[in-house]
């Protein structure tokens, strides 16, 4: 690995989507402070991927006060400045809207919206010149299916967000954008859902791809997109039962 790459903060290092994105980019020399709470996670990183001036972590909780702009502090310090933010910090709840109380949607809306908002603040006055701000949603967020509102709204609130702040920064070179994934083939949601078939996920290899997509210079012309990594996903109705005898009409 090379030390001349650009630096990046990538928040919610810990969690199980995470490890393919940063093989990815500390390959290819990218610089990288990894944040986030599990400090047993963090050692484990740390001994897979650390070193000095390179790949360092840091445990903080960018979702707590001042915490987002201790977490961009370190990062600028370490690295003498920002090239971008890889916000991989999320959180997810199930429920029928009759039995999920106002504090689910507090701590979703806290944790998967305000939390990209107050690191974002964080990044923005320390980048060098322009910058990748890469973040992540849900096509619940436009489609939204029975039980996930407080999850879809969340996310949905978050892409909203992503695509006006992509106006307001692009003109400075800044290049805002959020992958747009479905469930992944992880251990824990594998654990989590026995019963659920995997063969239409997402890998995490597949969203590392993306996200390596949205830090380089091949999205030069991506400000504010919505980049679809879903698989073999897709919305299913008994509507479907196959194509209408005669065609249709149309």
């Amino acid at each position: 690995m090379g030390t001349t790459g650009p630096a990046f903060l990538v928040t919610g290092a810990t969690g199980p989507v995470a490890e393919a994105t940063i093989r990815l980019m500390a390959k290819r020399g990218d610089r990288l402070l990894l944040t986030g709470r599990d400090r047993a996670r963090l050692a484990e990183l740390d001994r897979a991927y650390g070193a000095e001036g390179q790949v360092e972590t840091y445990a903080v909780d960018v979702t707590a006060p001042g915490g987002a702009d201790e977490a961009a502090a370190r990062a600028a310090e370490r690295f003498g400045g920002l090239g971008g933010l890889v916000h991989l910090v999320g959180s997810f709840h199930a429920g029928p809207v009759v039995f999920t109380g106002a504090e689910h949607y507090e701590r979703l809306l806290r944790v998967n919206f305000l939390s990209a908002v107050t690191v974002t603040q964080a990044v923005l006055p320390r980048l060098s010149d322009g910058g990748r701000l890469v973040y992540f949603g849900t096509p619940l967020a436009q489609e939204p299916l029975a039980a996930l509102s407080a999850y879809a709204a969340s996310k949905a609130a978050l892409l909203a967000w992503v695509r006006s702040l992509a106006h307001e920064v692009k003109h400075r070179g800044v290049h805002a954008n959020a992958v747009v994934m479905t469930m992944a083939d992880t251990p824990q949601a594998r654990a989590d859902r026995p019963q659920a078939d995997f063969s239409e996920a997402v890998t995490p290899e597949l969203v590392a791809g993306a996200v390596g997509f949205l830090t380089s210079d091949a999205a030069d012309g991506l400000y504010g997109s919505l980049v679809p990594v879903l698989g073999r996903f897709g919305f299913s109705t008994a509507l479907a039962a196959g194509p209408p005898r005669g065609g249709g009409n149309g």
